[in-house]
């Protein structure tokens, strides 16, 4: 049974939650690859780092700068995948997730799923061609952040004066619509992702090849990349046709028109839609305003059964 799981697990807060998921998930031949922004607070990385430093299956990778929609977040799995590769770990899948995901199958259910997987790779996976007319300013867009603050060009407020003339001041030179390097086509889907030991080494090999820092150069002026560098990458590559369209991710999302589709907090109120779904992790929670849901998962679905 495939056993040996490793964990590429991306935190920046709530070090208390923090260490309760890498408690939950620790099981059998679990190794972690650990990411945390450096933009969080210095403390929590300290307290992060030291409770983990000593344990044999804990790993910390190169921090990344990351900012809301821009290629840090990228950066910081990238910088993973290089420790993996650097420390030749040993493991069948690695699973990427969050500080606030959270199993909601035990890790004999996770293996197995794994196991009968046939070896493919799992993360979901949308042509950009079916949405390119909504999301193209993702792409053919070019983004810049400057600390803080975000800018793009061609500005798409054609009603703002100001934003027409800086088009306009731009468009003599300065950047042209982005086109994805090398003939590669655009891909869209989650971020989250499950893949074979295999498919992680090909991602590092790639991002060290001159197409993959193109490609990296390239992404790093698209807006919330991380929704489509990898798909991008493994669905112009032989393994193209290993992906399955599923990232066993339960999510329930917030009126995209309203609120920028950000995910719903899942807290008690949303127990049973968790206990009856096939997904393997829920996300995302927050212990500082239900820890209660965590306890209910830990007692109720992960508890081992009765003799």
């Amino acid at each position: 049974m495939t056993g040996k799981i490793l964990y590429v697990l991306l935190a920046h807060a709530n070090f208390e939650q923090t260490m309760r998921l890498v408690d939950r998930l620790d099981r059998g031949e679990v190794s972690f690859v650990f990411h945390i922004s450096q933009t969080c607070e210095p403390q929590f990385f300290e307290k992060i780092f030291d409770a983990l430093k000593d344990r044999s299956n804990c790993y910390f990778a190169r921090r990344a700068y990351v900012r809301w929609g821009d290629f840090g977040m990228v950066q910081g799995v990238l910088n993973a995948i290089d420790t993996i590769c650097e420390n030749q770990l040993d493991f069948d899948y690695a699973i990427l997730l969050s500080g606030q995901d959270y199993p909601l199958k035990s890790h004999q259910t996770i293996c197995q799923t794994f196991d009968r997987s046939d070896k493919k790779q799992f993360l979901e996976v949308i042509s950009f061609d079916t949405i390119k007319q909504e999301l193209a300013y993702r792409i053919e867009t070019y983004h810049i952040w400057l600390g803080k603050r975000h800018f793009w060009f061609p500005y798409q407020n054609k009603n703002n004066l100001l934003a027409t003339i800086t088009n306009l001041i731009i468009s003599l030179g300065l950047f042209k619509k982005q086109k994805p390097p090398h003939g590669y086509t655009p891909y869209k889907g989650s971020f989250w992702w499950n893949l074979t030991k295999d498919c992680i080494y090909y991602i590092h090999q790639h991002i060290h090849s001159k197409i993959g820092r193109d490609l990296i150069k390239f992404f790093e002026h698209t807006n919330h990349s991380g929704e489509s560098y990898f798909q991008t990458i493994l669905m112009n590559s032989k393994y193209k046709d290993k992906i399955v369209n599923k990232d066993f991710r339960f999510v329930l999302w917030l009126d995209p028109d309203k609120d920028k589709g950000h995910p719903i907090l899942l807290t008690t109120q949303y127990f049973n839609d968790i206990a009856s779904t096939e997904c393997l992790f829920g996300r995302k929670f927050d212990m500082k305003v239900d820890a209660a849901i965590l306890d209910q998962i830990d007692k109720i679905i992960l508890a081992p059964p009765k003799n």
